[in-house]
């Protein structure tokens, strides 16, 4: 027993004097290691508070259809539309983190397939936090596909109307024009009833209309819509029927996005819309050409990125 304790003891003695050899050797090199650690640190954090923080706006390339991934500077999530198919998914997994699997809020803005299918798997991949959805169901398929998604998950569901505001306490507000809150329309007519919305940011604004005709944008014209738009995504994929003159003539957007696929059967964009958005505003992009298109705006400045 005698021979374990003096053992120990030796150990202990041995022990302490590597550590103290260590540290007289080393002591300083560590300190200073230890200081410029917490220097860049520091130094990390005055940066990130000095820097602009940016609302990311993204539309993604899902071929003829739409989906538009907004990500707010304090890293809130909301995803716009899910496009015809499932391409979706890679798309957000190209914009979100490996772990960031969840979006607070997905907004189906009509029962259109081209809109809607591909929100289906979304639901089953990601955590929603929030459904909004347009007041016409349409009574298609997929949209009683969707239904279905939506209650198997358990998420939450409010039906858009004028006046809603989606506030992310970050200075990002998604404010809902249309539809109004007692909404009647043909359940054949869903593009009628398309959710349509405008997000401001500090200066900048970003105008969503799903695929609502021009007959229905006057309704958009109202107070909290500004009259100079940043980001305008072309109503219907740049069909004839929609980004009527009266609402362009208002917004006057610096971009517009053309959210379409190529070669689509439909002929979008069309030549006489086209010429319309060429008179309005200063520069158009569509997904066909420029893959998916992403805006980062500070508030006060855009730039603009294409994964072409």
């Amino acid at each position: 027993m005698s021979d374990i304790i003096y053992d120990m003891k030796v150990w202990y003695e041995e022990t302490r004097q590597t550590v103290k050899s260590f540290f007289y050797e080393y002591g300083k090199l560590v300190s200073c290691i230890v200081l410029l650690l917490v220097v860049c640190v520091l130094f990390n954090e005055l940066v990130t508070s000095l820097t602009p923080k940016k609302l990311r706006v993204s539309f993604l390339d899902v071929g003829q259809g739409d989906a538009i991934l907004v990500h707010t500077p304090s890293g809130h999530t909301m995803l716009i539309d899910g496009g015809p198919d499932d391409r979706v998914l890679e798309r957000l997994a190209d914009e979100l983190t490996y772990f960031g699997k969840h979006l607070d809020v997905l907004i189906a803005t009509h029962g259109d397939a081209d809109h809607i299918t591909g929100l289906i798997p979304v639901l089953k991949k990601y955590d929603v936090g929030h459904v909004v959805m347009s007041p016409l169901s349409g009574h298609t398929g997929i949209f009683s596909e969707l239904e279905k998604s939506i209650a198997e998950e358990q998420v939450a569901v409010s039906v858009a109307k004028k006046g809603d505001e989606i506030i992310f306490g970050d200075g990002v507000v998604a404010h809902i024009l249309y539809p109004e809150a007692n909404f009647h329309g043909n359940e054949k007519d869903t593009n009628d009833a398309s959710v349509s919305l405008v997000l401001t940011y500090g200066d900048e604004s970003v105008l969503l209309t799903g695929d609502l005709p021009s007959t229905y944008e006057s309704k958009l014209i109202q107070e909290v819509l500004p009259q100079h738009i940043t980001i305008y995504k072309a109503g219907h994929h740049g069909s004839k029927y929609s980004s009527g003159d009266r609402l362009l003539s208002y917004s006057r957007p610096l971009y517009t996005v053309v959210s379409a696929g190529k070669d689509n059967r439909y002929g979008h964009p069309n030549l006489e819309t086209l010429g319309r958005l060429k008179v309005y505003t200063q520069e158009i992009l569509s997904t066909i050409d420029k893959g998916t298109i992403t805006f980062l705006l500070d508030g006060d400045t855009t730039e603009v990125h294409t994964s072409k």
